[in-house]
């Protein structure tokens, strides 16, 4: 399962402001099936994420490798709230990375063409880690042709201090001391592949950006409980990125967009709401803090980087990010670890 970027809001715009209008429902078209959609969600994401690189808003050297070369400047609140969802989720990481004493593992769920591993090791080459992705095997066939190109095995060598070539490698899979890619159906998972698949005795940090979304809400509980209840050891944190209030005008106007491009996220209705993505957590025994997107901008990200992301260029569409970003959020479940709350932690910055 791939990891989607904020959905196309050209289509969400209001009328008469040259971003484009509301778009009507298709019929009579012909969509490809579900897996297929989802896979090529990822296609989305490369193109937000070299959007916001190529805008100042993120510093990523690996972006350009790791997409397919073709990309679209996105709309300013697109790329802001790309900026968010990123730097949040790099909030995470870097706590639990800090948090946690030895050697750890973090699972990206549908991680596609994410460059999220090279940028930790770019920054902490000996971090004690290793850092599973899981997708389908299409996916994971373009992203290690891509990354055994030769410019990109270059960047990486240079930047990180990884030479990818001594891993063993198959056409869809890698396999090395710190960092494998998975071809795996997440509605396979069962505690017997998370035994065989990954290390349960670690500290362990989940991520779903946009993954267990397109599940449904059996599978998606499903692939929780099993990691849950699988990883033996005491220290697991999870974080979910995902679009919630499908409810509200602009909510049922953002999943009519989705369904009419045969996206359909599966588990909204159940997840609706901040409150019961809290629940989704507590239910299963750990603590959590959910968050939506709005509020982190506010609340996480500091003055001066708010003024930074202002100058990069002029965003008039400020009342549609922050409907935009009331309809995403941020939910983090932990165990284990006494130190992990993000609430007062330090403000966000990229670079």
């Amino acid at each position: 399962m791939s990891s989607t970027s904020i959905p196309n809001l050209n289509t969400f715009q209001k009328a008469g402001r040259g971003r484009g209008r509301l778009g009507d429902d298709k019929q009579n078209v012909i969509l490809p099936d579900k897996d297929t959609v989802v896979r090529g969600t990822d296609d989305d994401a490369a193109t937000s994420r070299m959007s916001a690189v190529k805008a100042g808003y993120l510093e990523d050297p690996f972006a350009e490798h790791l997409s397919s070369g073709q990309w679209q400047r996105r709309l300013p609140l697109m790329n802001r709230g790309t900026y968010v969802r990123t730097t949040a989720i790099d909030r995470v990481v870097d706590r639990f990375l800090f948090t946690v004493e030895g050697k750890k593992q973090i699972i990206s769920l549908g991680a596609g063409s994410d460059t999220r591993y090279f940028r930790i090791r770019a920054n902490q080459k000996a971090c004690n880690l290793i850092y599973h992705e899981v997708d389908f095997s299409d996916n994971n066939k373009r992203k290690l042709q891509r990354l055994f190109a030769p410019a990109c095995l270059k960047v990486i060598d240079e930047m990180c201090g990884i030479d990818l070539k001594a891993a063993q490698k198959s056409d869809d899979e890698l396999m090395s001391n710190d960092y494998c890619i998975h071809s795996l159906d997440l509605r396979c998972l069962d505690a017997q592949c998370l035994l065989k698949t990954f290390a349960a005795e670690l500290p362990t940090l989940i991520i779903s950006e946009c993954c267990l979304v397109y599940l449904s809400p059996e599978e998606a509980d499903r692939v929780l409980d099993t990691f849950v209840e699988g990883l033996t050891s005491s220290t697991t944190a999870i974080v979910i990125y995902e679009p919630i209030n499908p409810n509200t005008a602009f909510g049922r106007t953002m999943t009519r967009n989705l369904v009419s491009r045969g996206i359909h996220l599966q588990t909204i209705q159940k997840y609706a709401d901040l409150q019961a993505q809290a629940r989704r957590l507590q239910s299963r025994g750990l603590q959590q803090e959910t968050h939506d997107i709005n509020s982190i901008w506010q609340q996480w990200v500091s003055t001066d980087e708010k003024t930074r992301i202002d100058k990069l260029e002029w965003m008039d569409e400020v009342e549609e990010f922050v409907l935009l970003a009331k309809h995403y959020c941020l939910s983090i479940g932990y165990r284990g670890m006494v130190d992990f709350d993000l609430t007062a932690r330090q403000e966000l910055k990229q670079g």
